[in-house]
C-alpha cells in the first residue's frame, strides 16, 4: 500500500511540475504576444508616416505578378510546385516566391546568408526616416504595414558578426468593406 500512496505522490508531483512549467510557457508566450502586439503598434505608426515602402520588388518581381512572369524574371526555379518557387540565386542568396489561388504571387522571402555582403542594410529596405531599434545583442526585426501599396514588409537580421538577414513581402488580406 506505501509503495501505491509514494507512486501517486511521485506522479501528483510529476503533474504539478508539468502544469507549472506549462503555465511558465504560456506566460511567455502571452508576455512576447504584448511586446509583439506594442512593437506592432509602432510599426503601424511608422506606417502611416511613410506610406510608400522604399522596397517594393525583388529583381522585379512585386507582389500580384503572375508566375510567368516571375520565371521570365528569374529564369527556372531550384524547386517549383503549384504554390510557388524557391531559386538559389547564388550560394549567399535565396528567394522563395508563394503564389495564390489565381498564380500571382502573394509572398517574396529573400535570405542572404552571413557571407554575403550585398545583403540590403535597413535603410533601404524601410528609407531613412523609418528609425530602427536594434536588440541589445544587435539583431533587428522590423515589419510595417502598407495598407495603400497592399502588403507588409517585414525585415529580420540576426545578431553577430555574420548575421543572416531575410526580407518579407506579404500580400495583406482585403476585408470586406462595410
Amino acid at each position: 500500500m506505501r509503495v501505491k500512496q509514494d507512486n501517486y505522490l511521485m506522479t501528483a508531483r510529476a503533474v504539478q511540475i508539468g502544469l507549472g512549467l506549462i503555465l511558465a510557457f504560456w506566460l511567455l508566450v502571452l508576455a512576447a504576444n504584448g511586446q509583439t502586439s506594442a512593437e506592432s503598434l509602432i510599426a503601424q505608426t511608422a506606417a502611416t508616416n511613410v506610406s510608400t515602402p522604399v522596397w517594393q520588388n525583388y529583381q522585379g518581381v512585386k507582389i500580384g505578378t503572375t508566375a510567368d512572369e516571375v520565371r521570365d524574371k528569374l529564369g527556372k526555379p531550384k524547386i517549383s510546385d503549384k504554390d510557388g518557387y524557391y531559386y538559389e540565386i547564388n550560394d549567399d542568396e535565396s528567394a522563395q516566391i508563394r503564389l495564390d489561388a489565381d498564380k500571382k504571387v502573394r509572398v517574396i522571402a529573400v535570405t542572404y546568408s552571413s557571407k554575403n555582403q550585398n545583403a540590403p542594410e535597413f535603410a533601404a529596405v524601410f528609407g531613412k526616416d523609418v528609425i530602427v531599434e536594434p536588440a541589445a545583442d544587435g539583431r533587428i526585426y522590423k515589419l510595417i504595414r502598407y495598407p495603400t501599396a497592399g502588403f507588409w514588409l517585414a525585415y529580420n537580421r540576426t545578431a553577430g558578426d555574420k548575421p543572416i538577414t531575410t526580407i518579407t513581402m506579404q500580400k495583406m488580406r482585403q476585408t470586406a468593406s462595410k
